[in-house]
């Protein structure tokens, strides 16, 4: 397979049509996706890539054995706990990742949950396919909506900022909590900073999108879940590990909380052995789980993928790419030869990154 010297080589893990379909517009790049390169040709064609675009792949320096050229890796989207930094800042690799293009879709996901769970759609579908239609007498004056309600996110970038905005109609409140207040998003948006343990205390719907870091490990265990109220509502749309699922499958099945929706588990495919597949048949109405698709809808994903191909263009421009993570003290351009010089690794970490240059996976 031939690689033409003038256009970088650019691999891409991730796979989706909608993402394919973006390739055309990028003809400067030469993209290889893949599933569509031979599996007996691609460590030749990884020794020849200058970047990489990732997409849940583990990315680190056993996998990075074979890819002797590479200058660049793109996230597709904003997370990248399955990138080790540390190993990327070693080999002189830049990095950057690409947040905010799914807010729009994961926010919808999160309302989707939440009136799920509040109108107890699946007791009322049940109803209906069992033909027990009188039944609905049992859900009046149990099943809510979304008025009056105390949102609480823990964590508020694009999707905390995006689901703000989109509840502005449904007249609820809106609590916020991370490392720093956001004064001029809460302003803009309406929202109200507070503690963690006012989160916790005040929270009808509870919304977690934050990444996966050691401090968010395990964030929602026991004694937050005893904190929340009994009708309190769990939503997970950042990374499973932030919740400690057999606390939250103890929770549900004692009836502590009022249900929850995960988009996101410890290990995926979830455990067949889970707690949560094996909840007592009185708690299985209240939860709602979905494989890790709250933010790949198709205009979500060519958003995605539009940017990320277009931050690597960006460096192979000579440009600063957007949402760069490494190196810290700034990229070292792509001169269009194999021999680019590599960065050196830095000899500090910035405040900016902080836990997150060392996530959990």
């Amino acid at each position: 397979m031939t690689h033409k010297q003038d256009r970088p080589l650019v691999i891409s893990f991730a796979l989706h049509p909608a993402i394919k379909q973006m390739v055309g517009y990028f003809p400067k790049l030469d993209v290889r996706f893949v599933d569509e390169i031979a599996p007996s040709q691609r460590l030749a064609v990884y020794d020849h890539a200058d970047a990489m675009i990732a997409a849940g792949n583990g990315v680190n320096a056993n996998t990075l054995n074979a890819w002797h050229n590479l200058k660049f890796v793109q996230t597709l989207g904003s997370g990248y706990n399955n990138v080790d930094l540390d190993d990327l800042q070693q080999q002189g690799v830049a990095l950057a990742h690409n947040p905010g293009h799914n807010a729009q879709a994961v926010a919808e996901h999160v309302i989707m949950s939440a009136m799920y769970l509040l109108r107890d759609m699946n007791r009322a579908h049940g109803m209906v396919k069992q033909g027990h239609f009188e039944n609905r007498h049992n859900l009046a004056g149990q099943i809510r909506d979304l008025s009056g309600l105390v949102f609480g996110l823990y964590g508020f970038g694009h999707i905390g900022q995006t689901l703000t905005r989109f509840l502005v109609p449904f007249d609820v409140k809106v609590l916020y909590h991370q490392r720093h207040q956001a004064l001029a998003q809460e302003k803009k948006y309406g929202a109200k900073y507070v503690s963690a343990d006012e989160i916790w205390r005040a929270s009808d719907i509870l919304v977690l999108s934050v990444p996966l870091t050691e401090d968010t490990y395990h964030l929602v265990s026991g004694p937050q879940l005893a904190a929340l109220k009994p009708t309190a509502m769990v939503i997970n749309v950042g990374r499973g590990p932030v919740v400690d699922e057999e606390a939250l499958a103890r929770a549900l099945a004692q009836s502590q909380i009022g249900g929850a929706a995960l988009d996101v588990f410890e290990t995926e495919p979830l455990d067949p052995n889970s707690p949560l597949l094996h909840l007592p048949e009185s708690a299985r109405s209240h939860v709602l789980f979905s494989p890790h698709v709250s933010g790949v809808t198709e205009q979500a994903l060519k958003k995605m993928a539009t940017a990320a191909l277009d931050n690597v263009q960006r460096f192979f421009n000579h440009e600063e790419p957007l949402h760069r993570l490494l190196p810290e003290e700034g990229i070292v351009l792509w001169t269009g030869q194999h021999d680019v010089h590599r960065q050196q690794p830095a000899s500090h970490r910035s405040e900016e990154l902080g836990d997150i240059r060392s996530p959990r996976r």
